[in-house]
């Protein structure tokens, strides 16, 4: 591996692995995860299926934690401040009072291992027409997240995705969806000890046993609901690449999907990794190495090793001897990052002044090396894994057969499994996100459209929408697209810069986005 391979392969890993959150939904500087204790689940009552089997509901019904009026619901989002203010814009009035329950189900860890996970129920009820009968079912993704107490249905001002949380609500389920919203296995009262991050399989199976569980729910919630047939996902970030193999696998299952609007997902896995790596259209600066962007690299190493078992035969392989021991078990946390580095359990840098090229290097770019004890990576392990791919290319971004890969790396080998262009949807699909992305590059979307189109998808089943263009006569986005127009203008007015990730991604591309997707559901209700 040269120098060149050397110093691209720090700033396009960082960008790869710190491109999956969404984060509050509002423009923000990036802040350390809270020290806040983990959530104590409501004492339950009712029927509890102790079996194990995936899909069973743990408590039934499930405990109810708050109920919304319409005023209350407008109430907690104008709490929210401008973020909140925006989705009560962008929702419209609310119609349907809100019951948020939280429902705990049995699912499986990314080895198959029996564990569960919880989410939030969003019941609508109430006079309106929209708020009873019969009611379209719809599930909502969460971003990524090295902080465990996700806990979706929190509309507290300061909690993990409590945005996200109200923007399912004020959109769905206070106009007449049944939201189910799970917080994956591995965060808030999952006994699962590690986030299954992006393994396909997994966080399907997840989805799938979500859906079943609240199911069992619906007739023994305070306000019964019933289900009129319709079935809608979405999710952004990571919960778009979630919903996404989540459409998947529920085709292959036969279970009915009316339609799907994934969002700013890495679909394209393989092409994520293939066409960064390496590439000057990778490179993201080094401060990115600090923060919460460190703890990403274990989070995600971690799933697949589950998934696999042969990233490494003993944690030592990947990692420097002084940390191997605890990166298993060290995301997801609730331990800010800072007081991980500084109390040693994390270290201040990710590869070592041992990789080949350190010395040819500039000074300031080799200043974002440690020694060894100071690194997180084995400089060894990476460059095994760079001459991989330079020795044995890849077709990722072909539209055809983007999968050919005769890789002989195991890490390699992991995003290739988990690039979900092996299928092709036979239900509608909006795919959106922003040109301008650099958390998750817009390819993503482009290149996955391309292998629809080349295996045959039927015409006009899968809408492509770039939600950083001007609005066109009788655009059937316009109001999305001039959200993500007003989200960029508070940016700019607050000073801030609306290509950092940080307000591009995790604020306008997911204001913009989830209008597009509400409106899209609106032709197929």
């Amino acid at each position: 591996m040269d120098k060149t391979g050397c110093t691209l392969f720090l700033a396009a890993l960082v960008a790869l692995l710190s491109g999956c959150g969404s984060g509050s939904g509002a423009p923000a500087a990036a802040t350390p995860p809270p020290t806040s204790a983990p959530v104590t689940p409501t004492t339950p009552t009712g029927e509890a299926d102790t079996s194990g089997a995936r899909g069973a509901l743990l408590f039934n019904p499930p405990p109810l934690e708050q109920s919304l009026d319409p005023a209350g619901l407008a109430k907690a989002l104008g709490r929210l401040g401008t973020a909140g203010a925006q989705i009560l814009t962008a929702a419209g009035q609310p119609k349907c009072s809100i019951d948020f329950h939280h429902f705990e189900y049995s699912t499986v860890g990314a080895a198959g291992e029996t564990t569960m996970a919880s989410g939030s129920l969003m019941v609508p009820n109430g006079a309106d027409p929209a708020c009873n009968g019969k009611r379209p079912v719809l599930m909502y993704g969460h971003g990524s997240s090295v902080v465990r107490n996700v806990r979706l249905g929190d509309l507290t001002p300061g909690a993990p995705y409590a945005e996200t949380s109200a923007t399912a609500a004020a959109l769905y389920a206070a106009q007449g969806y049944i939201v189910i919203a799970p917080n994956y296995a591995g965060y808030d009262t999952s006994t699962l000890g590690y986030h299954p991050h992006q393994v396909a399989e997994q966080q399907a199976k997840d989805m799938v046993d979500a859906l079943t569980a609240a199911r069992k729910a619906f007739a023994k919630l305070p306000h019964p609901v019933a289900e009129n047939g319709k079935l809608f996902l979405t999710g952004h970030s990571e919960g778009g690449y979630v919903m996404m193999a989540t459409h998947r696998a529920m085709q292959a299952a036969g279970i009915s999907v009316t339609a799907a609007a994934p969002m700013s997902g890495r679909y394209a896995e393989s092409a994520s990794y293939e066409a960064t790596l390496g590439s000057a259209g990778g490179q993201r600066g080094l401060s990115q190495l600090y923060g919460t962007a460190m703890l990403e690299f274990p989070l995600q190493f971690t799933a697949w090793q589950k998934a696999y078992g042969n990233l490494y035969a003993a944690p030592t392989e990947l990692y420097q001897a002084g940390f191997a021991a605890s990166m298993e078990t060290l995301a997801p946390t609730l331990v800010p990052i800072a007081t991980l580095i500084a109390s040693g359990k994390l270290p201040p840098h990710l590869l070592a002044n041992d990789m080949p090229g350190y010395a040819s290097l500039p000074a300031a770019e080799q200043a974002a090396y440690g020694t060894p004890a100071q690194s997180l990576l084995k400089s060894s392990y990476v460059a095994a894994l760079l001459d991989d791919i330079a020795a044995h290319p890849c077709p990722a971004t072909s539209a055809i057969a983007p999968l050919d890969c005769a890789s002989r790396h195991p890490m390699r080998n992991a995003w290739f499994k988990n690039d979900l262009r092996t299928w092709v949807p036979t239900a509608p699909v909006l795919m959106c996100g922003g040109h301008g992305d650099a958390k998750v590059p817009f390819f993503n979307t482009t290149l996955t459209q391309a292998y629809f189109n080349a295996h045959g998808v039927a015409s006009g089943l899968v809408t492509v929408l770039d939600v950083d263009t001007p609005v066109q006569a009788n655009d059937p986005y316009a109001g999305a697209k001039n959200l993500f127009a007003e989200a960029k203008r508070l940016v700019v007015a607050a000073n801030g810069d609306p290509a950092d990730p940080a307000n591009y991604h995790t604020y306008m591309a997911f204001a913009g986005c989830n209008v597009a997707a509400r409106d899209f559901f609106k032709t197929y209700q």
